[in-house]
């Protein structure tokens, strides 16, 4: 009986760190680089700013990269260009 104790315990540890490495990669692909815009009154419409990320951080994303900047906002709906104010922050290195 003992002889099957650690065996057991062995492949119970290695499916529990697949099973958690799984969840964390779908975590991970939620998280993912998004052009920034901000909205040209002129044109009444938005227009490609910056690279921003969707991943949650102190510093929204701005046009230049520095907290005092414009702000760059994600697009509401993907290809339409009439609305932009989704907020995005800015991307890590």
């Amino acid at each position: 009986m003992k002889n099957l104790i650690l065996p057991a315990f062995v492949v119970l540890i290695g499916a529990g760190s697949a099973f958690a490495t799984q969840n964390a990669k779908k975590d991970a692909s939620k998280l993912v680089d998004r052009q920034g815009y901000i909205y040209n009154h002129a044109l009444q419409e938005c227009e490609e700013a910056n690279m921003c990320s969707t991943f949650e951080s102190d510093e929204v994303c701005t046009i230049d990269d520095t907290p005092s900047g414009q702000q760059a906002y994600g697009l509401n709906s993907p290809g339409d260009l009439s609305t932009c104010n989704a907020v995005l922050f800015k991307k890590s290195n």
